[in-house]
This record gives structure tokens, C-alpha cells and sequence, in this order.
């Protein structure tokens, strides 16, 4: 998470209109473009993650997705991946990997736009310690349970997430 990533910043229809430094993104609270992975076992368990305290957004929460800040220019594809391997050590490329397409997800006082993805698959994490404490291995009832422990927009592309995967029978 470095201040010095750039950053694309988008319109309300998902249109790069300029790009910045992520140190002021984050201050400035700019809408911008962020991959949600919803990563099930094949017992229908989900990776929830325990954020460190150091993040820059949301220390401490409970994320229900794997994923972050797409930076600019990158395929969004690959954010996706990157992010799942970076954060919890899993290869999108040996599990289930289903795009999902874009939301647009409330965030506090602004939107961002999330590039959605489901995956499934059995594998062995292994987190990163900067920006993951802890996982968590829990039942869909049992994550929207925990909503008010939850990053917000995490939890709103949770989801949209199964809402998506359901409609296109990736999940039941």
C-alpha cells in the first residue's frame, strides 16, 4: 500500500477522468476503481478476513472480500488475482475464477466502483502479515451476521457478489 501507487479516479459512469497518487486519494476520499474477491471452500465456507491495524482504511474490521485498490492502468483481471495472492496466498489460476463485471459501491460519503469475482476451490492461504491478522472461515448466514464488524463496502460487494453468483449458478 504505497502512497506513491498511482490511482485512477473515476466519474459516476465508471470513466477515468484523472489519475492521482493514492496518498490523496485517501485523503480526499476520490471515487476510484477496487477488485472484491468472495472466496468459498467446497464446503461453501467463505475467507472472511481480519484487517491489520495498520491499513489506511478500515483498521482492525472484518473484510468479507479479498481485494483492494486497482492501480491505474492495471488489467482488472489481474488486480483481482494479484490481490488474492498477495493478501491470502491463493493462485486464482489453480481454484474457480468467475468475473463478475463492476458495481458501483457505496462508501461512506462517496461511491467507488468494485470489479466483482467469485471463486471457489480448496487451498491452502497463507495471509500477508502487513494487511491481514487473521481469517476466518464462515457460512454465508454466519458472515451477514457479523455486518456491523464488516468494512462496508466489503460487505455490500459480498453481496452483490452472490447475489451475481447465484443468477449465474456459480453458487447455491
Amino acid at each position: 500500500m504505497a502512497d506513491n501507487e498511482l490511482v485512477d479516479i473515476v466519474d459516476e459512469n465508471n470513466e477515468v477522468i484523472k489519475t492521482v497518487f493514492r496518498k490523496e486519494m485517501r485523503q480526499k476520499h476520490l471515487p476510484h476503481r477496487a477488485c472484491y474477491i468472495a472466496y468459498c471452500d467446497r464446503q461453501n465456507r467463505f475467507l472472511i478476513e481480519i484487517r491489520t491495524l495498520s491499513k489506511d482504511y478500515a483498521p482492525g474490521l472484518l473484510d468479507a472480500c479479498i481485494g483492494g485498490v486497482i492501480e491505474s492502468g492495471e488489467d482488472f483481471l489481474e488486480a483481482a488475482r494479484r490481490e488474492l495472492l498477495e493478501e491470502v496466498g491463493i493462485d486464482g489460476n489453480k481454484i474457480d475464477f468467475y468475473d463478475l463485471g463492476f458495481a458501483k459501491i457505496p462508501s461512506g460519503d462517496m461511491f467507488l466502483y468494485g470489479y466483482l469475482c467469485f471463486a471457489k476451490g480448496d487451498a491452502v492461504t497463507v495471509r500477508q502479515e502487513s494487511e491481514v491478522s487473521g481469517i476466518l472461515y464462515l457460512k454465508e448466514d454466519e458472515v451477514l451476521k457479523l455486518a456491523d464488524c464488516c468494512v462496508s463496502d466489503s460487505l455490500f460487494a459480498f453481496k452483490k457478489i452472490l447475489e451475481k453468483a447465484k443468477e449465474q449458478g456459480y453458487y447455491k
